[in-house]
């Protein structure tokens, strides 16, 4: 099997299992009991913070962890909407994920203001766009949530312009930077967002554990209660050999930065030019965009049968994607092509092919060479 959907989830790293097997015994406990085995998880848990916060450049005491991105992008938005005592403004993004665009639409049902910022045909959130939205003063507190890049297409959005807008205008910052993190440089002291979402799968490390930056004292409504875990916002027993994982997947990822973008970069440019010269109309979404992830290419095929040519990926041993795994499979159900234009007609196949640290070239060739041998066999049998 070649494995090409790391942007889905990224198998966990063998330094990664070593580090949580070396806390086998250790960090495998209750972190809140009082006896000693909880004492040495809960070292093992605010170990495993300190890191991941000095990685991210950011305070320890910014660090919220949660079960993954889904729940951390939902106490950002709902957290936020809930624990403001006039109707909360959201501004979001189009290509959001939808566990911001969901939240927000909770929200929206609660007494929120929802206003959605359009992209262009990259993906790309203009600032000027969001410069005159806010320019509008209504009074309400508000929230602005851009994702740092996005899972489906790989377009990087402007964060530190986005986030220096919507301090001058007194909003808040929220970035999820799922995907973002590892595979381009994340550094929330240049990118002052008040709230971020990170996690551990996307990176290498175990699924089941994510984190919330919040920054300084920025309220939120809990979503969950029963505990005075990670300071009441998100109670419950936490785990602290996940954080082990976690904390070495980070350190790894930022480590091997540029290197392993550059070698990201080269991979995705060999798979396109290949691709581009046996399918003359393949489209490259988000292809003109000031900036993409090195390491995802999404492209669409006309008149071929999507959820066919997946199934013969999947049976020649090429896993692949359409999007995110969150979203439906179907290419006209992803909101963020429609938010970028891509309204096909007709039968219209999308594949996004994500890298990880074990992709080699000779992956990329074979990968490629088996969609070009799928891509025709599905038009010939239609013709």
């Amino acid at each position: 099997m070649i494995y090409l959907d790391h942007a889905a989830t990224c198998p966990i790293r063998k330094p990664v299992w070593e580090a949580m097997e070396r806390r086998v015994g250790e960090a495998d406990f209750n972190p809140a009991s009082v006896h000693s085995p909880g004492g040495r998880a809960a070292a093992a848990l605010e170990q495993a913070r300190k890191e991941i916060a000095t990685a991210l450049g950011t305070a320890r005491s910014n660090l919220l962890f949660t079960g993954g991105g889904t729940q951390s992008d939902n106490l950002a938005v709902l957290g936020f909407a809930r624990a403001t005592d006039r109707p909360a403004r959201l501004l979001v993004s189009a290509v959001e994920h939808k566990a911001v665009l969901e939240a927000a639409r909770r929200a929206e049902s609660e007494g929120a203001i929802v206003e959605v910022l359009p992209v262009d045909s990259t993906g790309w959130l203009d600032p000027q766009t969001l410069e005159e939205r806010l320019t509008t003063a209504t009074g309400y507190p508000t929230l602005v949530s851009v994702m740092w890049a996005n899972s489906e297409v790989g377009t990087v959005q402007p964060v530190r312009d986005l986030c220096d807008i919507a301090h001058r205008h007194g909003a808040l910052f929220h970035t999820d930077a799922v995907q973002a993190c590892g595979k381009v440089p994340v550094s929330l002291e240049d990118v002052p967002a008040d709230l971020a979402t990170i996690t551990a799968h996307k990176l290498g490390g175990p699924v089941g554990i994510g984190l919330l930056v919040r920054r300084g004292n920025v309220r939120l409504e809990p979503l969950a209660y029963g505990g005075s875990q990670e300071r009441s916002m998100w109670p419950g027993t936490q785990n602290p050999l996940g954080a082990v994982g976690f904390a070495e997947a980070v350190r790894l990822a930022t480590s091997e930065l540029p290197g392993s973008a550059d070698r990201w970069r080269g991979l995705r440019v060999r798979l396109e030019e290949t691709l581009r010269e046996s399918i003359p109309d393949l489209t490259v979404h988000g292809e003109e965009a000031p900036e993409r992830l090195p390491q995802l290419l999404s492209v669409g095929i006309e008149d071929c049968d999507q959820a066919a040519l997946l199934t013969s990926l999947d049976l020649a041993g090429i896993a692949l994607s359409a999007g995110s795994a969150c979203a439906s499979g179907s290419s006209t159900g992803s909101h963020v092509l429609e938010a970028m234009g891509v309204r096909p007609v007709g039968s219209y196949a999308v594949l996004r092919f994500s890298f990880g640290p074990s992709t080699t070239a000779s992956d990329i060739d074979a990968a490629a060479s088996e969609v070009v041998s799928c891509v025709r066999r599905l038009r010939d049998s239609d013709a």
